[in-house]
């Protein structure tokens, strides 16, 4: 029988654990067995590790993923889009699985099912156990919606659209995101990179990235960021953004920022009729006080999305491959670390500690 090594989460404080796991060689007909070729991680990832948040163990973590068709259930004939799929084909895969029955699923948000599956988000101690990213292989389950990878594309170029880049793209969708003056993003992250890169192949005229760290701000002028400001003082940085848009204020502000402190700045910075799309600060007990007048006043719009529809992960992939000339997406992975215990402890501190955007972590 052969093996798949993984690295498990089993708790805050607790050390990760290199394992190896029986491989099912011949998965269910509805069932895909996949070998990893990269996995990023997300900063959700890292608050896990941190214990921000109630989470399931032991686990394999994970959501950001790509790789190889090793073998095919024989039900499981075509992707999301209809395409053929082969052994040896490169995908990408939905990162939540919907029942496609349930109230939730029916009225297109199937990221709430009732019965939702995640990957890198479930408990690993049963089979078939490669169920998250940091392994060698995984068993893409029954409903996965499947994505073929784009010759032009590099695993780098799309991991982090697993995550990042279709939670970006639905949350544009959802506010109806259209040509406009001014686009505010704040968090330069790779939320905030996808959002600069986004929002200016939507039709934003200029956008407007905050920070607090000035390595990612020049980033995101590379992603279509016309100004950059960052962050200090919340007051400062309202005059900045009237200044900048001669008092119109902006049409649309995103926060990916995870920091729920942010998203009172956020609100003053919308002109009337403005639209605010709050997809970072999403850990328990993330409370901020606004004035509501300002909202009711304003007529201002809230949007609130957590993760996505798997549509858009498709959608994100096209955009992808058809800007990927224009703006350098495969800069938003890095460093690249391998599938140890020591080495994905690094990759999380790097994250942490901001000194990257997205780490990686190969399998070879």
């Amino acid at each position: 029988m052969n093996y798949s090594s993984a690295i498990i989460f089993n708790g805050k404080g607790n050390p990760l654990e290199e394992k190896s796991f029986p491989l099912i060689e011949n998965p269910e007909k509805n069932e895909v067995l996949v070998e990893i070729t990269l996995a990023t991680i997300c900063g959700s990832d890292v608050h896990t590790w941190l214990g921000h948040r109630p989470f399931p163990t032991p686990c394999i973590l994970g959501h950001e993923i790509v790789g190889k068709i090793t073998k095919l259930g024989e039900n499981v004939k075509h992707d999301f889009s209809g395409d053929t799929l082969n052994i040896g084909d490169r995908i990408v895969w939905s990162m939540t699985v919907g029942c496609d029955d349930c109230f939730f699923c029916k009225n297109s948000i199937p990221q709430k099912c009732v019965n939702l599956f995640k990957y890198g988000h479930e408990r690993s101690d049963a089979s078939p156990f490669l169920n998250g990213g940091l392994s060698k292989y995984i068993i893409l389950k029954k409903n996965t919606a499947i994505f073929k990878i784009p010759d032009n594309l590099t695993d780098e170029e799309v991991s982090p659209l697993m995550c990042a880049g279709a939670c970006v793209l639905n949350g544009l969708d959802l506010a109806n995101f259209s040509e406009c003056d001014y686009f505010i993003v704040q968090g330069c992250g790779a939320l905030g990179i996808y959002a600069c890169a986004f929002g200016k192949e939507l039709g934003a005229k200029n956008i407007i990235a905050i920070d607090k760290i000035q390595s990612r701000l020049d980033v995101a002028k590379e992603f279509g960021a016309n100004y950059t400001i960052l962050y200090d003082d919340q007051t400062q940085i309202v005059e900045e953004i009237k200044k900048i848009t001669k008092g119109k204020k902006a049409d649309y502000v995103i926060e990916v920022t995870g920091d729920p402190t942010v998203i009172d700045l956020g609100i003053k910075s919308l002109r009337v009729g403005g639209k605010y799309i709050l997809l970072g600060a999403l850990y328990p007990n993330s409370k901020f006080t606004i004035d509501s007048s300002e909202i009711i006043r304003n007529v201002i719009q809230l949007i609130g999305l957590h993760n996505y529809s798997p549509e858009y992960l498709g959608k994100s992939i096209e955009l992808v491959s058809n800007t990927n000339s224009k703006y350098p997406y495969h800069k938003i992975v890095g460093p690249i670390f391998d599938l140890s215990a020591s080495d994905v402890e690094k990759a999380f501190l790097s994250l942490d500690a901001k000194k990257s955007i997205r780490p990686g972590i190969k399998t070879n």
